[in-house]
């Protein structure tokens, strides 16, 4: 099966056909299908294919830097993440200075077993770096004279993003420079990522976006129509 396209995604979202778009914005149909295959071929290069993106992301109230940075990243040749792409279009400024994010202040991190099924009896013993453990003491329900205690860890940078009233275009790298996601969450969505040591992301349309690190919940991760560049790492959030 073939990977949609994230122009193709958003247009379905819009509830448009490729008929209706082409009306609004006399770009032939033959080239919007193209365009919707990550083709720039029958328009003529990336140069035309970029203003046609914005012309349709006009019609169908999609973010068009988002859908300009997803073709160009998916042309040949070109291996560059869609956040390195986000950065040379200037989607977002860079502040002059890293500043810590003003969220909200970070309560205790919650202690969270994983309890992980095998059927196949597979057993995975991979020692993550260990930044704190806690020791949970429980009494035994049968008669004993100790007491069994359940250590339980978080390692690592544990990441959960949520589409609370809308939908985003979010592209994370973890700590080796590794893309690790790039596309859409819809609204009611949550997507789980961790890493290490580091997760780099950009969010667009921020603001119906909420961030949840290593259970603490940091609240939107920014305005709507934002485009958010976050660090999280083992200290925290920063913006980038």
């Amino acid at each position: 099966m073939v990977e949609k396209s994230a122009l193709t995604i958003a247009r379905e979202a819009s509830g448009m056909s490729i008929e209706k778009i082409s009306d609004k914005t006399n770009i032939r149909i033959a080239v919007i299908e193209d365009l919707e295959k990550n083709s720039v071929e029958i328009c003529g290069g990336i140069a035309y294919a970029r203003g046609h993106i914005r012309s349709i992301a006009k019609v169908i109230k999609a973010d068009a830097d988002l859908l300009v940075a997803a073709i160009e990243s998916a042309q040949n040749g070109d291996k560059k993440l869609i956040i390195e792409q986000l950065a040379e279009n200037n989607v977002a400024d860079k502040p002059k200075e890293k500043k810590k994010i003003r969220f909200k202040t970070l309560a205790s991190i919650s202690a969270t077993t994983l309890t992980l099924g095998f059927v196949a009896q597979i057993a995975i013993n991979n020692a993550l770096n260990v930044n704190e453990s806690i020791v949970v003491a429980g009494e035994s329900n049968e008669r004993t004279s100790t007491n069994e205690s359940l250590t339980t860890v978080i390692s690592g940078v544990n990441l959960v993003l949520t589409a609370v009233d809308g939908k985003s275009w979010v592209g994370l790298t973890n700590s080796r420079g590794e893309q690790i996601f790039n596309g859409q969450i819809l609204s009611g969505q949550s997507q789980t990522f961790s890493d290490p040591e580091l997760i780099k992301a950009v969010i667009g349309n921020a603001g119906v976006v909420k961030v949840e690190l290593n259970g603490s919940d940091l609240g939107l991760a920014g305005v709507p129509g934002e485009v958010a560049r976050l660090d999280f790492d083992l200290n925290g959030s920063t913006q980038s």
